[in-house]
């Protein structure tokens, strides 16, 4: 008998602008190098050099057409606008990094949570004032680590061990941080300096602190002061 728990089968993302805009890049992007006589994905980045003469060799990010280097505005701000896309729509998840990857990846696991460079509204919650509230206004629509802007699509990040509330995530960090090991320079500074600490707020994440989350988060866009 198998010792293998069954896993659930992933859900698809949700279609947003940003996805959708997304997918028109590198289905583009696919037809291109299609038309150009080459295999989507097995090109190389093969844009010109500062020399103008030779090309870049490089491989390129998954889902664009140029390197790290290469890149032009519209696929910069794919990269801003939808982070992770690459490995959920392009290739499903499973990935080898080249090394240029590899130190990308290097750099972000170093780089602090975003929720550290928000700015402190006070210590502690006032008197009579709903400490999910305070909570959810003060991440505004963001996650907590990766900074950006996933409206609806927040979770709660909770301990494990105390079983408090640390915060709110989206659900691709929420993954990365369940998995990281303890010592993972950018998750143990999450653990160690919660959004819940920086607020002063202790919650118990129970039955009714999960369902008065799920009713603030139901309408971002009363949580977004933009």
């Amino acid at each position: 008998m198998s010792s293998r728990i069954p896993l659930p089968p992933p859900r698809p993302p949700k279609m947003t602008p940003e996805r959708e805009r997304h997918l028109a890049l590198t289905a583009r992007i696919a037809a291109a190098q299609r038309a150009a006589g080459q295999r989507p994905g097995q090109a190389r980045c093969g844009r010109l050099l500062r020399d103008g003469v030779r090309r870049c060799t490089s491989w390129p990010l998954p889902g664009l057409a140029g390197c790290a280097r290469h890149l032009d505005d519209e696929e910069w701000q794919d990269t801003v606008d939808y982070p992770q896309a690459y490995f959920r729509d392009v290739h499903g998840g499973c990935l080898n990094l080249t090394v240029e990857q590899q130190a990308e990846q290097r750099l972000r696991d170093a780089t602090p949570p975003a929720c550290h460079s928000w700015p402190y509204p006070r210590a502690v919650p006032l008197p009579g004032q709903d400490p999910v509230d305070l909570l959810v206004t003060w991440h505004a629509n963001r996650c907590a680590a990766c900074g950006h802007r996933w409206p609806g699509d927040l979770v709660g990040d909770h301990c494990h061990q105390s079983g408090h509330l640390r915060g709110l995530l989206c659900g691709i960090c929420n993954t990365a941080e369940g998995t990281a090991p303890p010592r993972h320079p950018r998750w143990l500074r999450y653990r160690t300096l919660t959004p819940a600490l920086i607020l002063g707020v202790h919650l118990p994440y129970n039955r009714a602190v999960r369902r008065r989350l799920s009713q603030a988060l139901a309408h971002p866009d009363q949580n977004d002061p933009a």
